[in-house]
């Protein structure tokens, strides 16, 4: 594990070890300005900040939402056969998941506040000009292009979300993911609804909304950009010993919310197969996958509040271990008490996810973005990664036996936390 860990957060060190020029430049005759990693920390939460964060997030992610729908349509549309829609997915996950830590380093030692606005729209444009790509390769270079302008935006709105957060940092990273999550479900709705009347103007209303989101994102951040990166701890004084990366707890925190996610996402991904075979209408089934999706953002805001007030470890630890019960009930019951069972459970299972990007960021203090990017980009890959032998499971066993076994997994993503709070500990004690 400690090997493991190491890999994964290797890639911090240039960033912490060496500030950038840009942070050590001052004016001729003006002393040297240091920002310490706590002083972010101790300023007050700007929730308008916050809030224009989690809007930005919720644009760009609405583009996440639509875009299986957008490939599924292209490659029907083309008569490609079926695994280009993976090799798509694949491209896209690579491009917005796996690059999040690389351009969160670079963000966190470079980011500009245009980096966010300029994502957002590049997202949109290039996620809404798939269904106008007359060739495989046009449309790979669509979604690529939309990938690299989400894997810009969420270490660089999370950067944000943090030092605007102040004394709330769980909270605000929450709101923060709040923002996404409901772009993310509105994506599907918005597909199906322009891909259904086709024509050259489904482009441009499609991205429509992205753009508009990115002009007014602009118009507004530069405000709160100039408040946020005078608290940004990438300052520091000349001369002193930059904090050492705890890379190891760093490592246990990825695998913790990348079993986390596999949880999650497999309960969505595969609800329908459990649901549809005891005889549930589709409808129904699709309203149940939506509430599930829904009771998972109710989750992350509560998570981040009881994480400013109790402790990010043992929030998140809570969550964790309560959720199990309620997901295995959902998966015994029938009727609306399984519905019910399922919806706490999910929202049980969300609440780790604030507190962990919060504790990871405290960890990282002078490479926030990068933070966010190991937590929203290479956890979500791993366990998008179990995702996919979880559907072997249910192809052999049934859904049934597969969600039963998925759902023991936030015990094992609970003992990681307590590996991270002895690893802390051990080091600072």
């Amino acid at each position: 594990m400690r090997s493991f860990a190491s890999a994964i957060a290797a890639i911090l060190s240039e960033a912490t070890l060496a500030p950038s020029r840009a942070s050590l430049a001052k004016p001729r005759g003006e002393p040297a300005r240091v920002t310490t990693a706590s002083s972010s920390l101790s300023r007050p939460w700007d929730l308008r900040g916050v809030s224009l964060m989690a809007f930005a997030h919720g644009a760009s992610d609405l583009y996440s939402g639509i875009l299986p729908f957008v490939i599924f349509f292209d490659v029907t549309r083309a008569g490609l056969p079926a695994w280009c829609q993976g090799a798509l997915a694949f491209a896209w996950y690579l491009t917005s998941s796996i690059a999040q830590p690389i351009v969160g380093a670079y963000s966190d030692r470079r980011g500009r506040w245009w980096f966010l606005p300029s994502s957002v729209a590049l997202t949109a444009v290039a996620i809404s000009a798939t269904p106008a790509a007359t060739s495989l390769p046009a449309l790979v270079a669509c979604v690529v292009l939309g990938g690299i302008g989400s894997a810009v935006m969420h270490p660089e709105a999370g950067r944000y979300s943090s030092l605007l957060g102040g004394s709330k940092r769980a909270s605000a990273i929450s709101i923060f993911q709040i923002g996404g999550q409901i772009g993310y479900g509105i994506g599907p709705l918005v597909a199906a609804a322009l891909l259904a009347h086709g024509g050259g103007a489904t482009v441009v209303a499609m991205s429509l909304p992205g753009v508009l989101a990115a002009l007014a994102v602009a118009a507004v951040l530069p405000s709160f950009a100039r408040d946020a990166d005078a608290a940004s701890p990438r300052r520091i004084a000349p001369g002193a010993a930059p904090q050492p990366i705890d890379r190891v707890a760093v490592g246990l925190l990825v695998v913790s919310t990348a079993l986390r996610y596999l949880v999650g996402a497999s309960f969505a991904y595969y609800l329908p197969n459990l649901l549809t075979s005891r005889g549930l209408p589709l409808t129904a089934t699709g309203a149940v996958v939506t509430a599930f999706l829904i009771a998972a953002a109710l989750g992350l805001y509560a998570g981040g509040a009881l994480a400013d007030r109790f402790g990010h470890a043992r929030v998140a630890i809570a969550g964790l271990v309560a959720s199990v019960a309620p997901l295995l009930l959902g998966l015994a019951l029938h009727g609306p008490l399984a519905v019910v069972m399922l919806l706490l459970g999910s929202a049980l299972l969300s609440v780790q996810n604030a507190p962990g990007v919060a504790l990871a960021q405290t960890l990282l203090p002078r490479n926030l973005g990068t933070a966010l990017g190991l937590m929203n980009g290479v956890a979500f890959g791993i366990g998008s990664l179990g995702v996919a032998a979880v559907g072997i499971v249910v192809t052999r066993s049934g859904p049934d036996t597969a969600l039963a076994l998925t759902a023991f997994a936030p015990l094992l993503a609970a003992v990681a936390y307590f590996g991270v709070d002895r690893e802390r500990r051990n080091r600072y004690c």
